[in-house]
């Protein structure tokens, strides 16, 4: 199928790749059907989560446990039910990015990840109390600069 994407232009995606967020993102509900692009290569972060049904919501996401080692959660049994996932289901965690004009001052929410179940294609972002809104993802040096 085809998509118009806010950042490539028009795109051709397979069917198989849709994501459906059946709750949709905070602030961004009413949009259910997305896909993940990796312009930059297969599986290589950034990627964007890019809605299949316009162009726009799109968001700039990074696997926060490539970037935060430690980062770690558990799934509410309400969540696990939504997403369809028990302890055996591959998944992938991504964290919505914010990418200033210094791309090195780029920080993550940790605290609102978006969960896939990957075998569904079914995803939930889900609030967390212990994490931050914004943290830095690239080296130390730029985090105060």
């Amino acid at each position: 199928m085809k998509i118009v994407t806010r950042d490539f232009g028009e795109i051709e995606i397979d069917d198989s790749t849709i994501i459906s967020i059946p709750n949709g993102i905070l602030g961004f509900e009413d949009t259910k059907r997305y896909t993940l692009l990796s312009p930059l290569g297969e599986d290589t972060f950034p990627m964007w989560l890019q809605s299949v049904d316009g162009t726009s919501p799109c968001f700039v996401v990074y696997d926060p446990m490539l970037i935060y080692s430690d980062y770690r959660f558990e799934i509410t049994d309400e969540e696990q039910a939504l997403l369809k996932i028990d302890e055996n289901t591959p998944y992938r965690c991504l964290a919505v990015a914010i990418v200033p004009d210094d791309y090195r001052k780029t920080t993550i929410n940790l605290r609102c990840p978006i969960v896939i179940n990957t075998k569904d294609s079914i995803a939930a972002q889900i609030i967390l109390e212990d994490y931050d809104f914004k943290c830095p993802v690239y080296s130390e040096e730029y985090k105060e600069a």
